[in-house]
């Protein structure tokens, strides 16, 4: 490769910096990060020393000082479009996606990259999508959008999420092609081989304990059996989406030694419910949630450890970015040909 090209980017709303890592895994120089919360602003700073972090409201920032650089990526909060939410969209306060393409028309990037969960695009919310996309096009982009899952690019997670990127007009772009799952080259990843060897880490020591009323379904994964009604993960399949806040159904739990497997198979028979705590199953500690989101065990967080978990769920799969921002790296730089070969893509090394 020609090192000389490392295209410069900012990430806005960039959490604790899962966009900004997969980024740079896949050869971009992020420059410049903005983000609200203190505590993910924190983590950013400790794990990409060498880039500017600004805690900040975006709609506070005037975009014109980025202008020139070549990637403006980010994910403004989902919470108005997100199937946990109200799905308000444009009616509720965190909607920020009208201050992405604020920051797009004033930033004036060669490209740009909107990550987001899939609500964006149901029926409910598409006709505000689309007017989005729209503004977007009249700036003068080619507008592409596509939902991936996660576990189609290596993360050890089921996770569907919209990705829109704008690239220059009559400039070729195509979505990564699933690289992992039963149509792709590599089978998924799964909760057992993303956690074999995970680092020791503080535990997660919320007492999970039977259910009084259990809800009985038909798949042992579905059901609900403990308290906090969390359920345990399929040890031998990707993870469910990890969520930014643990609670409900939503819970993760982990049940190595298939306890909960064998509580279901005694309830289907017709068994009493039982009482008390279930031994050998547990939550996830927040490294063991940080690898089932792809990130590196290098990769620190801070601050109280329920606003880590929030990091974690918050965070784009540094797998998954890498895969997109590869993609839009071809698109623009990739096309030119010397000596008949393409130019190769680094690979940076972070830490």
């Amino acid at each position: 490769m020609n090192e000389s090209i490392q295209p410069r980017a900012i990430d806005i709303f960039s959490g604790a910096g899962g966009l900004s890592l997969g980024l740079h895994m896949a050869g971009w120089n992020v420059e410049a990060a903005l983000e609200i919360d203190k505590y993910a602003t924190k983590t950013y700073q400790q794990n990409f020393p060498n880039a500017t972090i600004m805690n900040v409201d975006v709609s506070e920032i005037d975009f014109k000082q980025f202008q020139g650089i070549d990637l403006l990526a980010g994910g403004p909060p989902c919470q108005p479009f997100s199937v946990a939410g109200k799905q308000e969209a444009a009616k509720d306060l965190r909607d920020m996606l009208p201050q992405f393409i604020r920051a797009v028309k004033e930033a004036q990037p060669k490209a740009f990259l909107m990550e987001n969960v899939r609500g964006l695009i149901t029926p409910k919310h598409r006709t505000y999508a689309l007017l989005a996309i729209n503004q977007l096009e009249q700036l003068g982009y080619s507008v592409h959008w596509a939902v991936l899952d996660a576990a189609s690019y290596g993360v050890p997670q089921h996770r569907e999420r919209i990705f829109i990127v704008g690239v220059p007009k009559k400039t070729p772009f195509k979505f990564p092609n699933p690289t992992y799952g039963p149509q792709a080259p590599e089978p998924y990843v799964t909760v057992r081989r993303a956690l074999n060897g995970v680092p020791a880490d503080i535990p997660n020591n919320a007492i999970i304990t039977y259910a009084k009323n259990p809800v009985l379904r038909p798949s042992p994964w579905a059901g609900l059996y403990v308290n906090g009604q969390g359920r345990a993960l399929n040890m031998d399949e990707p993870s469910l989406t990890i969520p930014a806040s643990a609670g409900g159904n939503r819970t993760h739990i982990l049940d190595p030694d298939g306890i909960l497997l064998e509580y279901h198979k005694h309830l289907m028979n017709g068994g009493v419910p039982r009482l008390g705590i279930v031994d050998n199953v547990r939550r996830l500690t927040v490294r063991e949630s940080a690898r089932l989101q792809s990130f590196p065990d290098t990769f620190d967080f801070t601050g109280p450890r329920s606003k880590q978990y929030a990091q974690i769920g918050n965070a784009v799969p540094p797998l998954l970015a890498e895969a997109v921002g590869m993609a839009i790296f071809k698109a623009l730089f990739v096309t030119e040909i010397v000596k008949g070969k393409e130019l190769e893509v680094a690979q940076a090394t972070l830490f």
